[in-house]
């Protein structure tokens, strides 16, 4: 019998500091500059953040098009999906002081950035990552979560261009506040992967001498970046297991800062990987009754739910989630576990194809999903199912298991299908 993986996910904000490239004989500069016409509903910090996501979307764009033309990367075999994908936690982009203009009918909002990329560096980067299967596939799905994001602020946009009444432009502006920040943390998040695999390298004395009287002056106790770090310390404890740890800086970003919202969520998450199932419940419904619409907020108290074997709250959370973020995968095979523990078997395979369909890298998905159209009897779609798995499985102990399970199904329906002369129906 085919034993089912533990699949629960839920959402985690991680950060990490990113580190300056050295500077060698080809070095290149490349500038961009994201520009942002206000409305009457934008501030200028929210046009600054705007503009500066089309400015980092320019400039990495230009460095993988550089990137592309050197020949010790072309020799690397990598795509130019790839490339995007890991420039976003490999290359530190700089932000130079915005400029903004009037007009009569609008102010314009522009923020140059820019990024120097030394290729001999570059290029040791790449070959390191590349021995990472885990790591390129985060970068990859991190990739496609910034890519989606983007495309949500663009239905933002259209909203409020079109809304009249004020509910519907608060809504819109609290969305798109949020996506902002969803964006920040993705690309935090693939800065840490890049910099856990030791991939970075060292700061010169002089940058170090910089950052060191920068942290000093961030120490001061009480400050909005000071609770910022002991978030970010946080939420790098808890990918790396050590939930106490992480729980402690959690609990002393919040006495610095009540409404970070994001240090409630991390301390839900790491509550949540320590099993204190109902203080992470709380955290959440917290965090909840301040941002009602947060679609990270109802995923992880969803899977908090699920836990408790309260599934019939789970599939409601995780529903509620989707219907503010319904391109989220993650959320998508969630709901798919939840469905499937209640025996809606149909049901969770379309929420399994979902996920996939939004993130093929997403691999849970196809185990899971494999095991659904087994025990339906659709036995050719399942072997189909977790050929996938096999070919994007990581090859890693933790997966190994289930890698061998999904093999042996395999075999086994080889074998029917030689015995039985070749001949097979969907449904056998």
């Amino acid at each position: 019998m085919m034993v089912r993986r533990p699949t629960l996910s839920f959402w985690l904000a991680i950060s990490f500091c990113l580190l300056p490239l050295h500077v060698s004989a080809d070095v290149q500069t490349i500038t961009a500059t994201g520009e942002y016409r206000m409305g009457e509903h934008d501030t200028l910090p929210e046009a600054q953040r705007l503009a500066l996501v089309t400015a980092k979307s320019l400039v990495l764009e230009q460095a993988v098009a550089y990137m592309d033309t050197v020949s010790a990367v072309k020799q690397l075999g990598l795509n130019r999906e790839e490339l995007r994908a890991y420039s976003v936690g490999l290359l530190e982009i700089k932000q130079i002081p915005s400029r903004t203009t009037g007009a009569e009918a609008s102010t314009t909002v522009s923020v140059p950035v820019s990024i120097v990329l030394d290729p001999a560096i570059v290029t040791h980067q790449l070959d390191s990552l590349m021995r990472n299967e885990r790591a390129k596939t985060e970068l990859m799905r991190i990739r496609d979560k910034i890519e989606a994001h983007r495309k949500e602020l663009e239905a933002d946009q259209q909203r409020l261009a079109t809304s009249k009444e004020k509910g519907d432009v608060q809504l819109a502006l609290q969305h798109r506040s949020d996506i902002l920040n969803l964006i920040d943390t993705e690309e935090q998040l693939a800065h840490t992967w890049t910099s856990l695999l030791g991939v970075r390298e060292a700061r010169h004395p002089e940058d170090r001498t910089k950052q060191e009287t920068s942290a000093r002056t961030k120490e001061q106790p009480g400050t909005p970046d000071n609770a910022e770090e002991h978030r970010k310390k946080g939420a790098l404890l808890t990918q790396q297991g050590h939930y106490d740890e992480a729980i402690t800086e959690f609990r002393v970003a919040l006495r610095l800062m009540p409404d970070l919202d994001g240090a409630h969520l991390g301390l839900g998450a790491a509550l949540q990987g320590k099993g204190n199932l109902e203080e992470a419940i709380a955290e959440y419904r917290a965090l909840l009754k301040r941002h009602p619409n947060d679609p990270a907020a109802h995923n992880n108290l969803g899977s908090a739910l699920q836990r408790k074997d309260d599934v019939d709250a789970a599939i409601d959370e995780y529903r509620t989630a989707i219907q503010f973020r319904p391109e989220d995968a993650l959320t998508h095979f969630n709901l798919g576990t939840a469905l499937s523990t209640k025996g809606q078997l149909d049901d969770a395979i379309v929420e399994y194809r979902t996920a996939i369909k939004l993130n093929p890298d997403l691999v849970e998905a196809y185990f899971d999903l494999g095991n659904l159209l087994k025990d339906s009897n659709q036995t050719r779609e399942a072997a189909q199912t977790f050929r996938e798995y096999v070919s994007r499985a990581p090859n890693t102990p933790a997966n190994q298991p289930w890698i061998e399970q999904a093999q042996t199904f395999l075999e086994k329906v080889r074998e029917k299908r030689r015995d039985g002369g070749g001949r097979q129906g969907s449904g056998s």
